[in-house]
């Protein structure tokens, strides 16, 4: 029992780090309407600005290339100054990202503001591995830290003082946002802009000064956690999903129920640690990381109710949809050019140009997921790679042979497309995004870091493709890599587009994207939203699964690392920049934006732009979802694009006397494009 006990108290450090955070989202939520998931990443930034202050008296700037490193001190700083600095910084560089991002951003579509701090944070996550590398680092104790004896048990004393700042927080957090005038004017923002408004209230002033305070509590939580927990990008900047779990089951309104959540999910995560000694039965790696995370999903499933909506002073607007005339010619058309280039391309560029392709595929199921039926999902990666892992077992150990073993791995991956689609029926756009970041999370832990499923550092090989004695595969002997491969994946991934394509102007397609207009609305006009909902998820985790296999035989092994948690992130971000509402969006994502496609290889052989891909993606990110939502291929599909001219001369070449439309049929496509 008394190493229970040690647990549970060691299990405060982290569950106060995460309740902290939680406060700082839920106060943005409360202001904004905003779910900030780069909230962890300013406190991974504040952290090591606070490190570098201590050790070398530099103050570490949030940029690159540039000189980004300012002595402040000929010598490492004292605790007191470098946390003053520290904090001030860290509440400056919030309020700095809120009035350059988030606050044109109010009035956003959910999944804009979803894209648009996941880009913040995926620059800040890229910057820091840049000028800090990756390597961990130690920070020194900030609060008293002597051994302290409960029932003969001795511990650090710091988790007991983590564990009453969050107390005291939470207590003045509660005081100050139920009685005082500048809590009862958020509260009145939060609930209808245009009366608080008429009342005198900016909308604008009290978020600003909301995001001050969750900055400053981002700040402070960055240092606090630096002596207990290896500091590091990565896992400093997904210190927000445990806090965004506390954030969601308090609602984003209750301070006392996120913090409460967060200590208990630290303490559980601890025990966890305990009982893996105990109970040998239990998986040893992971459960710690994941378990918490799988309670939170069931918990939200059952029981969660859709998050209060914020009064807004104006409508918002979906990004675009495009809407395919001449999918099959077009399908034609395209895999004839496609074929020409990977004949063209030779060596590096090939291999690059064949990537692509796959990314295609990939960012296809985001473009059905997201784009058609508006559901976001931060957990796209884990379905591909579930869909490269189950092909390696069935064409390596089962002996299943191609093209069975695809697809069958593909359908193995439309189950769990379901179970992550069931909170969808209960919990929506950015409550939506935060589990499906849990799920991401969840399955980093436990699935992907199963040896015997993954095949641990070296990860699993793949039985390369064989069709009636042909090979398929990327290499053939000395030639790697072959034309063959590079047909054979244009033939999958131009057969998905068109498929896809041919939903979008279907009945089905249709409902989704009434759904994605609006639930309600949908609803009452006869269409099943539960469903719709789960057929589109499962549909975009077969292309998800598909997309992993044709992946799995591009790289020849594959490993854990490539699914982590923040390459779903990346594949969220080229597709929205592209354009999630378009087809030709998951085409422009693959060859130009995605890290091993095309244009980005060839831009690294050129001037050497690889290490900078994570930070333009970031930026570019943020940016389109401030000044365009539409995405680069809205820009093409213009009136004086490249795209129409080329549908223009198509329609020359080939023309077709196109199909009267019922007049339901107009009215539903013209409801639909106002969306």
């Amino acid at each position: 029992m008394s190493d229970f006990l040690l647990f549970l108290l060691l299990g405060l450090g982290a569950g106060a780090v995460y309740a902290l955070l939680g406060l700082g989202l839920v106060l943005k939520y409360r202001s904004t309407g905003v779910i900030d998931f780069a909230h962890g990443a300013i406190a991974m930034w504040s952290a090591y600005v606070f490190v570098n202050l201590r050790s070398t008296g530099v103050l570490e700037l949030p940029w690159i290339v540039l000189p980004h490193e300012l002595q402040v001190s000929p010598a490492g700083m004292d605790v007191l100054p470098a946390l003053g600095i520290t904090l001030v910084y860290g509440t400056a560089l919030g309020l700095l990202l809120f009035v350059l991002v988030y606050r044109p951003l109010l009035r956003a579509a959910p999944l804009t503001k979803v894209c648009a701090s996941v880009g913040v944070m995926l620059g800040f996550e890229a910057i820091a591995v840049l000028n800090f590398g990756t390597t961990s680092l130690a920070g020194t104790p900030v609060l008293p830290s002597d051994p302290i004896f409960i029932a003969g048990i001795a511990f650090p004393s710091d988790r007991l003082y983590l564990a009453a700042i969050v107390v005291v927080v939470t207590g003045v957090l509660a005081f100050v946002y139920h009685w005082t005038r500048f809590g009862l004017a958020t509260r009145a923002s939060a609930e209808n802009e245009i009366g608080a408004a008429l009342l005198g209230i900016s909308p604008t002033v009290i978020a600003g000064r909301n995001w001050v305070i969750a900055s400053f509590l981002a700040a402070g939580s960055g240092v606090l956690i630096t002596p207990i927990s290896s500091l590091d990008p990565t896992s400093y900047t997904l210190f927000v999903v445990p806090a965004l779990g506390a954030a969601l089951i308090g609602r984003f309104q209750s301070f006392w129920w996120t913090a409460g959540a967060g200590l208990l999910l630290g303490i559980a995560q601890s025990e966890l640690v305990k009982l893996e000694t105990i109970w040998t039965w239990l998986p040893q790696q992971g459960l710690s990381d994941g378990l918490p995370f799988l309670i939170i999903l069931i918990a939200m499933t059952l029981s969660a109710r859709r998050l209060g909506a914020r009064g807004a002073a104006g409508g918002w607007r979906n990004p675009a949809l495009g809407r395919p005339t001449r999918p099959l010619l077009t399908s034609v058309i395209v895999f004839v050019i496609g074929v020409v280039v990977v004949i063209a391309l030779q060596g590096s560029l090939r291999a690059a140009f064949e990537s692509s392709i796959i990314q295609i595929c990939i960012c296809l199921s985001l473009v059905l997921l997201s784009g058609f039926i508006g559901q976001v999902s931060l957990a796209q990666m884990s379905f591909v790679g579930m869909g490269a892992f189950i092909l390696s077992h069935f064409g390596g150990d089962l002996g299943i042979p191609f093209p069975f073993s695809l697809i069958l791995a593909a359908l193995c991956v439309v189950p769990i497309g379901i179970l992550i689609g069931l909170p969808a029926l209960r919990v929506r756009g950015v409550s939506l995004a935060v589990v499906t970041l849990a799920t991401a999370a969840a399955m980093d832990a436990l699935v992907f870091s199963n040896v015997p499923f993954t095949g641990g550092l070296g990860g699993r090989a793949v039985a390369q493709p064989n069709l009636f004695g042909l090979n398929l595969g990327i290499s053939n002997g000395n030639v790697y890599p072959t034309i063959t491969f590079g047909v054979f994946v244009l033939v999958v991934v131009v057969f998905v587009g068109y498929c896809v394509a041919r939903l979008r102007t279907s009945a089905t397609g249709r409902m989704m994207i009434a759904i994605r207009s609006n639930e309600r609305a949908a609803s009452y006009i006869g269409i099943r939203v539960a469903p719709v909902k789960l057929f589109a998820f499962a549909v975009s985790a077969f292309i998800a699964g598909i997309g992993g296999g044709l992946l799995a035989y591009d790289q020849g092994t594959v490993s854990s690392g490539s699914f982590a948690v923040f390459t779903s992130l990346t594949v969220l971000a080229i597709t929205y920049v592209a354009g999630i509402g378009r087809i030709a969006g998951a085409v422009i994502a693959g060859i130009m934006f995605a890290s091993n496609g095309l244009f980005v290889s060839f831009l690294d052989n050129l001037i050497h732009v690889g290490q900078y891909q994570m930070i333009v993606a970031g930026v570019a990110l943020a940016v389109t979802a401030i000044a365009n939502p539409n995405g680069v291929a809205s820009e093409m599909v213009g009136d004086k694009g490249l795209a129409p001219r080329i549908v223009r001369l198509r329609d020359r070449v080939f023309p077709v006397r196109a199909a009267r439309p019922s007049p339901a049929a107009a009215v539903t496509e013209s409801t639909h494009a106002r969306s």
